[in-house]
């Protein structure tokens, strides 16, 4: 199973690097050719290494949903519908890792965040910062929308926090990591998109985001 699962990596790290190159040198061509695979190796990976896991349909959603949004964002620099469509998708995604987090700690106890409450302040306050920085730059409909993605993503984050002490710590951390990491790239997305670029942004950005994804699913594999 170990032999298998390293190898199977190998065209994972291959897609990765053409998407991260494109990144890098703004060549479309090759996040064409490698951005829409990642999620398709990932979902598949969890398919082959989880067949019997609860919950699995949520996890596949998240993990679809996140691959339509992908699809929508390469075309996105051509018309900002494809942006908000992908952005849809991702709402989506958020809404499917949301019940997944919350159902792989149902049934072991209280949740933290029902336990300590005040731990969603720092969360609320990064939600209202995020928002308001990138407010002057939304017009019309692009308001609510951002508002309404924004609070989907920190839920994310909130709803993976959630499971500290219901599960074993690495399993915690990884998909809290991976959620944190998620904030972090669709946050440096919301900023150069509405504010201003930032050198690099377009690598950090998947970087952070390829990150995000592979440990939420290392973390959900283990749970």
């Amino acid at each position: 199973m170990k032999k298998r699962n390293l190898l199977l990596h190998l065209p994972f790290l291959l897609f990765v690097g053409l998407q991260l190159y494109s990144s890098w040198s703004g060549e479309r061509l090759y996040e064409y050719i490698g951005k829409p695979f990642i999620l398709l190796w990932i979902a598949f990976y969890f398919m082959i290494n989880c067949r019997k896991a609860p919950y699995r349909w949520m996890v596949l959603s998240a993990f679809a949903f996140s691959w339509i949004g992908d699809l929508f964002m390469m075309f996105a620099w051509k018309n900002d519908l494809f942006f908000f469509a992908g952005v849809g998708g991702f709402f989506v995604s958020q809404v499917f890792f949301i019940l997944t987090f919350l159902h792989y700690g149902k049934g072991k106890g209280q949740g933290y965040i029902k336990r300590k409450p005040a731990w969603l302040l720092p969360f609320l306050a990064y939600l209202l910062f995020i928002y308001l920085l990138v407010r002057p730059g939304l017009e019309g409909a692009m308001k609510p929308v951002v508002l309404i993605y924004a609070i989907s993503l920190i839920g994310m984050a909130v709803a993976a926090l959630n499971r500290w002490e219901l599960t074993q710590w690495r399993r915690f951390w990884l998909t809290f990591g991976g959620a944190l990491l998620f904030v972090l790239s669709d946050s440096l997305l919301a900023y150069t998109k509405f504010i201003a670029p930032i050198p690099g942004d377009a690598l950090i950005i998947m970087i952070s985001y390829i990150a995000a994804q592979y440990l939420i699913l290392r973390g959900i594999m283990k749970s």
